[in-house]
């Protein structure tokens, strides 16, 4: 197993460096993501060349990179197909930088943002525009040799791990692939209270399908009526062991992912994840 990290690397990338990058490694992470907040279409080569260089010269592997772009589920055309052409630019994005995924997130109905709720982001209408979208952005990333890696969540399309892998096989299941993330599914008590069973759910499912595994913890809030909050690996209420249990079993190379976190807790985060990895018998390299 190896541990990366996406959050370090979350800005228009005009402040990324080799120090920020070196705090990454020296934490023990072998693996980096970047987030863009502006458009990929607006990095310049030589912004995107310091970006993957400070990577490099950390011998660290650059993971996924992800960007914004409109919603890709829209039932306006216009606003769908700017939605494909923005995420077609995060891959082309990737493409220039040799980066192997370009990260895809569902998107949303609601305004306010990309993974807030909204009834229609679960209907067979919002499913199907959402594989038209993932096909047109595959016109891009395959002849650019990049996979497309799916983002997913309770409160989007993506919305269980049956949904997931049904778009999976109608898109293409040799470039397109999924972030295993089962905190994303922790959506009501009884999971929430034991989640084992939809830790196992989701690997069974998806785990063929899995280009990385993203691990967070949950707590519940005391507060009316259900509020499920993220917070520090070790400090909640996931099931990790068997997290990183079944992300060995799919490869002793695949990334156990840290992310959603402020910069000060990374270095815990990842503290718990290698001492329960080691607990278990599961080589970190």
């Amino acid at each position: 197993m190896r541990f990366g990290v996406l959050g370090v690397i979350w800005s228009d990338w005009q402040d990324v460096g080799y120090e920020q990058v070196a705090f990454a490694r020296e934490l023990g992470f072998a693996g980096i993501g970047a987030h863009l907040t502006v458009p990929a279409s607006t990095i310049t080569d030589e912004v995107a060349a310091n970006v993957r260089g400070a990577i490099d010269a950390n011998k660290m592997d650059m993971l996924q990179v992800w960007g914004p772009y409109p919603t890709i589920i829209s039932e306006d055309e216009d606003v769908r197909r700017e939605g494909v052409r923005g995420a077609s630019d995060v891959v082309r994005l990737a493409a220039r930088m040799g980066v192997p995924e370009a990260g895809v997130r569902p998107t949303s109905h609601n305004p306010r943002g990309d993974w807030w709720p909204h009834p229609e982001n679960h209907s067979q209408a919002s499913e199907d525009r959402l594989v038209r979208s993932i096909s047109e952005i595959l016109e891009v990333a395959v002849p650019a040799g990049v996979k497309v890696v799916l983002e997913a969540h309770a409160t989007s399309t993506l919305d269980s791990p049956a949904r997931i892998r049904r778009v999976v096989e109608r898109t293409d299941p040799s470039s397109v692939t999924v972030n295993i993330d089962p905190v994303n599914f922790v959506r009501d008590l009884p999971t929430a209270f034991d989640s084992t069973a939809m830790v196992d759910e989701y690997f069974d499912v998806c785990g063929e399908f899995c280009g990385t595994v993203q691990v967070k913890d949950y707590y519940l809030e005391d507060r009316f009526v259900v509020h499920i909050a993220e917070t520090v690996p070790g400090s909640g209420m996931l099931d990790i062991d068997t997290v990183l249990r079944r992300t060995e079993a799919l490869s002793p190379d695949m990334y156990a992912v840290v992310e959603h976190l402020p910069v000060g807790l990374i270095g815990q985060a990842l503290g718990h994840l290698a001492a329960r990895a080691a607990a278990l018998g599961i080589e970190v390299h």
